[in-house]
């Protein structure tokens, strides 16, 4: 059986009483991610190992598991406001790195990980804009790379991306 409820997330959803708009939003995401993910989150031999010893399956076994399971334990005591921005930031730069970073070649990863860990060596956290900008770079390609991130995305969604990207740049 399929669980759009991660087990682990049952007990703040009990303890904190959590609003159905949150609860519909985190089997959104987590569906959204399972379905653009191409990769494992973990690898089938590596649960099996777990199931051997433990005697079940770790309840995080998906990107869609993760994701929701970091969304809603993390925000869990937030605002509304606070917490739907992050679903749809995970949202947004999860159809941004698709679009980013299809095509690319070897050469413009490697140059994004070589910034990315010049700005890091320094130990600064005073970042220029431009640093900002190579930094959430890094982050994007991650996600793409770990991810394995495919173009399962529905029309809507990727309207919504548009738009959402058209707003920015006014």
């Amino acid at each position: 059986m399929v669980e759009i409820i991660n087990r682990a997330l049952m007990p703040v959803i009990n303890d904190c009483g959590m609003s159905a708009a949150r609860v519909e939003a985190l089997v959104y995401i987590k569906e959204f991610i399972d379905r653009i993910s191409s990769k494992s989150y973990m690898r089938m031999e590596d649960l099996e190992k777990l199931k051997e010893r433990y005697g079940v399956y770790p309840d995080v076994v998906t990107w869609g598991d993760y994701f929701q399971t970091e969304l809603g334990t993390t925000f869990r005591n937030m605002s509304d406001d606070l917490f739907f921005r992050a679903i749809d930031t995970v949202k947004f730069d999860m159809i941004s790195s698709y679009l980013i970073f299809t095509g690319k070649d070897a050469s413009f990863l490697n140059w994004i990980e070589d910034s990315y860990n010049d700005i890091v060596s320094h130990g600064s956290d005073n970042f220029t804009d431009e640093e900002k900008e190579i930094i959430h770079l890094k982050i994007l390609k991650d996600y793409f790379i770990d991810l394995g991130i495919k173009n399962s995305f529905t029309e809507s969604e990727l309207k919504w991306h548009s738009s959402f990207s058209e707003a920015m740049a006014i």
